[in-house]
Order: structure tokens, then C-alpha cells, then sequence
């Protein structure tokens, strides 16, 4: 079971109340980032697992309670880290509610498997848009609590953010998963 393209359908399935369609009044990007390290050592009684990583970099980290079947993970093993972001913006309609929502979906692999696990959040509000300076590429909107923020625009969205005007309302939906996985070696 490929619990990268699990945790992605669980984060497709998130965005799916968000319309993005492509033109003037949407945009959308997304990135995901994909990194893998070798099993070193595992300590089963402290939970300290040494990883190697593509870099040759060794980290140290500690399972935590919550990871099961840490007694099925063996020096050797590839874990696997799937990393995916997307952000949306369209046009909100006049009766679009500014109030905030939030959805949080997780996953673990069964009971007697290799370890794994995969988690994805998503937000979405309507913020009010107040300016986009082309030379820095930095755009500024207030949040419907109130607090203004300043973002660097990617290229993917500069063109809907530069046919903006102040006081727009702007539906935007931030999305994140990450899912950590065992690869299967031959």
C-alpha cells in the first residue's frame, strides 16, 4: 500500500469543496517534496532511531508513543518522506461567510506492519485583500481576525494577485499533508 499516494487522495479529498478553476479570478499552486534517509540503528527501549539521509547528514530522532510497529523497522530500511503543499485563491461571492474552517485527517499503517503514517490539514477563509507590489512581490490582506499579513507571491499566483484591488474578498484554502512510509527494497 503506497501511503504517500494515501495521505495525496486524502489531501485531493480535502480540497475538493474548494473550486479552482484556472482564469483572472483563480489561481493555484502546489509542491511536494519527496526525501528519504536508511535506517542506522534503532534502540527499542529509548525509541531513538538514527537515520542516514541523502546527504549523508545523520539525524536522531525519537519515536514517540503514538508510533506502533516500531519493532518492525530494521537497520536497512528507507523511510520515505512525502512532503505536499497547495494554496488556492479565487474570488469570493458576496455571501461567501469569512468565518475560518479547518479540516485535520490522519492515517497509521495496521498493527504488525512496517511503521508509517500520514497526516493532512487544511484551512480556508475569506480575507479582504489589500495590496500587491510587483517589485518585491508581496501582497497584503487582513485575515477575518483582523491581523494584516505579508506574503511573498510564487510565480503561479503573481498574475491573479496583480489584478486584484484593495478591499477584494479572497477565498483562500492552504493545504498540507505529510506521510512518512517504509519503501520496499528488492
Amino acid at each position: 500500500m503506497n501511503r504517500f499516494a494515501l495521505v495525496l487522495s486524502a489531501a485531493a479529498a480535502l480540497t475538493a469543496c474548494a473550486e479552482t478553476s484556472t482564469g483572472p479570478d483563480s489561481a493555484k499552486r502546489e509542491t511536494t517534496i519527496t526525501r528519504k534517509a536508511v535506517v542506522e540503528t534503532i534502540d527499542l527501549e529509548s525509541r531513538q532511531v538514527l537515520l542516514r539521509g541523502e546527504n549523508g547528514r545523520m539525524l536522531n530522532i525519537t519515536a514517540g508513543p503514538e508510533v506502533r510497529n516500531l519493532p518492525q523497522l530494521e537497520s536497512g530500511d528507507v523511510v520515505r518522506l512525502d512532503y505536499y503543499e497547495a494554496v488556492s485563491v479565487k474570488m469570493a461571492a458576496p455571501s461567501d461567510d469569512s468565518t475560518p474552517t479547518g479540516t485535520v485527517a490522519t492515517i497509521r499503517t495496521p498493527e504488525g506492519s512496517k511503521p508509517g503514517a500520514g497526516v493532512g490539514a487544511e484551512v480556508r477563509m475569506v480575507v479582504e485583500f489589500i495590496s500587491y507590489d510587483p517589485e518585491t512581490t508581496i501582497a497584503a490582506f487582513t485575515t477575518p481576525d483582523g491581523i494584516v499579513q505579508n506574503v511573498k507571491v510564487k510565480p503561479q499566483m503573481r498574475d491573479f494577485a496583480s489584478t486584484r484591488k484593495s478591499g477584494d474578498r479572497i477565498d483562500l484554502t492552504m493545504t498540507e499533508a505529510l506521510a512518512v512510509s517504509i519503501e520496499e527494497t528488492d
